[in-house]
């Protein structure tokens, strides 16, 4: 089982009012008129994000979460924006590493060799702990739902996204408090210049004023509303 660097990853996301008027009308609006958009079909994921109780990891800019839909289930190590970009780290770390479950059954101390790994390739110097006895301590903290309904958008500049239409359920994993939120997210392929992405997402707020960008992480979300 390797990790796989994902580098210029590029993501932006807006809570939807009415998940079935907002998703007409951006489907309707001038912006995506002026795309192919082609439908791919509707999805159902899970995301459980590991920590400590008290958050150590995503205190040090660091989520680890586990991505499943009925075909697969993903380990991911993501290093987050809001809190790394605070921290001295080397250049041209990836955005996130990505391990392919053999197994829908899991236990984080299963890959904690290839956690501490993808920690020590962003931050050289550790993070002053032994990891292993942090993830030791560590269990599900937040569980997100997300029902979907896909698009692939391709404009004639070459910019190439997937947006998702998601109705997500957060639900806090220890106490069982939740919150439903209706989103949209948007992906851009790798090859897809950050300028043009950041333009295509500011003409979705002028195609739908109504839509609200969000500039926390889900977990950061899930955090302040659970």
């Amino acid at each position: 089982m390797e990790l796989i660097k994902v580098s210029n990853y590029l993501c932006g996301r807006f809570m939807l009012a009415n998940l079935k008027k907002d998703k007409l009308s951006l489907l309707k609006g001038q912006l995506l008129a002026a795309c192919s958009v082609d439908s791919l079909g509707k999805t159902k994921t899970e995301v459980v994000y590991y920590d400590t109780p008290d958050f150590f990891f995503a205190d040090k800019g660091i989520n680890i979460y586990t991505v499943e839909d009925k075909k697969s289930k993903d380990l991911i190590i993501r290093y987050d924006n809001e809190q790394v970009q605070r921290i001295e780290f080397i250049k041209n770390a990836p955005n996130f590493f990505k391990l392919k479950l053999e197994s829908k059954l899991f236990s984080l101390m299963n890959y904690a060799k290839q956690i501490d790994d993808a920690i020590y390739q962003v931050f050289p110097e550790g993070l002053h702990v032994n990891i292993e006895d942090m993830l030791r301590a560590s269990s599900a903290q937040v569980r997100i739902t997300k029902k979907s309904e896909e698009f692939r958008v391709v404009n004639n500049k070459g910019l190439k996204s997937t947006i998702f239409f998601s109705n997500c359920l957060y639900s806090n994993a220890r106490s069982g408090a939740r919150f439903a939120q209706d989103n949209l997210e948007v992906i851009g392929e790798s090859t897809v210049k950050k300028e043009m992405f950041d333009l295509f997402l500011k003409y979705i707020v002028v195609d739908c004023p109504q839509l609200i960008r969000i500039d926390n992480n889900e977990l950061s979300l899930a955090r302040k509303n659970l």
